[in-house]
């Protein structure tokens, strides 16, 4: 890795520095994570929904949104700390060695933009989900929410849930701005010996599917999301927030994989069109007529193994897969895309069984 590239990651954003700072009492991350923020919503829940007023359905449905939460706070601190400096660090592999400078660059804007943005991803989420706080109060009341240490916890769970899901959402669009930046300025070199078998991108979909996992954790959401939508008159609220996460799952995978796949299309039609125009060169070479001493035939043997080298960089360009053409990368999106989809046919299926 080029020594620019290593100051880059300097700033981390709020909530990664609260887990390191919870780090000094538990070294594991993940237990750090807990520590400092994990359990918040399990209080806030305990405190706020009794097992006796509510029904089966919204205990479900309650218990699975906590659950999305939890790990919130180490959701955050992974991105901002591996995945993000990851990708790029992965990324300078693929670089011609004159690149660094606009590796960089993106670099940095991009952890610029996560650190110090995060706001306008969160700030959409209150509006949707403090819109459906309030609105949806009659229900809540239906199911026990009814006293004011009550409605305090529970709106304390929907603030941090909101939180959560603003920064794992600005986490998705981070993460489709930088490989869209990546694809169209980085000087990719497609190398079709690379062990990843994809000409060395795997990188990009390893972010990619990565980020694409964290966002689908929102998954488990849906079912209250749906039981909500079900009882209030303003349930296009609750609608709009599902299409809104729909539509990032879906994003987060899809457009990444577009631009990266337009580009290394691209790429490789340039170099093959440069190893044809070799190839076509050293054979004109090998035709013109010159001396039948000896030095003429070692020079037209050279030639051929010149002309043969070529030949064999051609097939290897043109026979490489390019990302995301590989099983693994597929099997992984499919699965990353399982939460959602088994969520909506619970809400459609198994929920009125629970009732």
């Amino acid at each position: 890795m080029s020594a620019e590239l290593e100051p880059y990651r300097a700033k981390p954003i709020w909530l990664s520095r609260i887990v390191e700072r919870g780090r000094t009492f538990v070294d594991h991350p993940f237990l750090a994570a807990l520590l400092v923020g994990g359990w918040i919503p399990v209080a806030a829940t305990l405190l706020a929904v009794d097992a006796a007023e509510a029904s089966t359905l919204f205990l479900l449905g309650q218990s699975l949104a906590c659950l999305m939460v939890v790990v919130g706070p180490y959701d955050v601190w992974y991105f901002d700390r591996h995945l993000l400096p990851g990708f790029f660090k992965d990324a300078d592999e693929t670089l011609t060695a004159d690149d660094d400078t606009a590796l960089s660059s993106l670099s940095r804007r991009y952890d610029t933009y996560y650190t110090d943005y995060w706001w306008v991803s969160v700030g959409v989420w209150v509006v949707l989900v403090l819109g459906v706080f309030v609105v949806s109060q009659p229900y809540f009341v239906s199911q026990g929410v009814t006293t004011p240490l009550e409605r305090i916890a529970y709106l304390c769970f929907f603030v941090y849930w909101l939180t959560i899901v603003g920064l794992r959402s600005h986490a998705a669009v981070v993460t489709v701005l930088a490989i869209r930046s990546f694809a169209e300025n980085a000087t990719l070199d497609i190398d079709p010996l690379h062990p990843d078998g994809l000409g060395g991108l795997s990188a990009v979909g390893n972010f990619a599917i990565q980020t694409t996992v964290i966002v689908s954790l929102g998954s488990f959401a849906l079912p209250l999301s749906f039981q909500i939508a079900a009882h209030s008159a303003f349930g296009g609220f609750v609608y709009a927030g599902v299409a809104l996460f729909v539509l990032l799952v879906a994003a987060n995978f899809a457009y990444p994989t577009y631009k990266m796949n337009r580009r290394a299309q691209e790429i490789r039609e340039r170099l093959l069109e440069t190893h044809k125009e070799k190839i076509r060169t050293l054979e004109a070479q090998l035709d013109m007529p010159g001396d039948d001493g000896e030095g003429s035939v070692r020079e037209n043997q050279l030639l051929q193994l010149e002309i043969q080298r070529e030949r064999r960089e051609f097939r290897d360009h043109q026979n490489v897969q390019l990302y995301p053409l590989s099983v693994g990368i597929i099997t992984r999106l499919v699965s990353s895309l399982l939460l959602p989809i088994f969520f909506i046919l619970f809400e459609f299926f198994i929920s009125g069984m629970i009732q």
